[in-house]
Formats: C-alpha cells, structure tokens, sequence
C-alpha cells in the first residue's frame, strides 16, 4: 500500500474533501486534518491582511514528499498510516486554504502526532516564501 497518496505544491484550489477521501480506508478509525487559512491579521503586518502570494523555488514540488517521507520513518516506522499534503502557491485572498494534511491511522493518538509532524516540517523546511499584502497596498514578506 502506497503511504504517501499526495503530496504537493500546487498553484490549483485546494480540495479538502478529496484529500480527507484519499486517505480514508476501511482499517482507519482516525483522521487527523489540518488545514491552514489565509488569516486577515498578522502580527509583522502593520494593518489588515487581504491576500497573499506564495512563490516556491523549483525543487519545492519533490521536496513536501521527501519531507513526508521521511518524517513517515520517524514518526510512524510500523507503517499504520496513510498521508495527503497540499501546499499551495500562487495568489491567495483571506479564507482561502493555505496549506492541507489529511492522515488516516487506525487509532486517534498517531493521526494527530504525524500530522502535527508533518505540518511542522513542511513549515520548517519547505523552501515557499510568502509575501503579504495589507489592506492600504503595502506588503512584506514575513519571516524574511
């Protein structure tokens, strides 16, 4: 069985309900999601947030499965579960998802441990920058 059904960086809307049906199987009791929305506050944002623009270098496609995978080996080595990832880029407003991960395991405690696994990663080592844009036309680029 595949582990990793998806694992992307995608200029494309965000498919929720795709992804939580991807990982979903009968032996799973568990889904852990994690979807992550352009908010309209940012502390390093002098003003309200309107949108973002996420810009990924090249390798950023290969690199959320390599992060998968390998937080996969540490975090789950027997194999329970099965892991979706979407990482978007590209121009987002205020509510739109941001970034999404489904993990499917047979019992609650391991959903939750490599999802946050996950989400923690792919935020540490994905190289995607965002720039952000405030209600008053001025923009930044946090954590730069």
């Amino acid at each position: 069985m595949t582990r990793i059904r998806t694992a992307l960086v995608s200029p494309d809307p965000i498919d929720t309900a795709a992804l939580l049906e991807s990982v979903s199987r009968p032996e799973a009791g568990a889904v852990a999601l994690f979807v992550g929305v352009v908010r309209d506050n940012d502390h390093q944002a002098e003003g309200r947030v309107v949108s973002l623009d996420y810009t990924a270098h090249p390798s950023a496609p290969e690199r959320i499965g390599e992060i998968v995978a390998a937080t996969l080996e540490t975090a789950d080595p027997d194999g329970e579960t099965v892991v979706a990832a979407v990482h978007r880029i590209g121009h987002l407003v205020v509510g739109d998802a941001a970034f999404v991960v489904a993990v499917s395991s047979g019992h609650r405690r391991l959903a939750f441990e490599v999802c946050e696994q996950i989400v923690e990663r792919v935020k540490a080592e994905l190289p995607i920058w965002k720039q952000q844009f405030t209600e008053d036309g001025t923009y930044g680029w946090p954590g730069l």
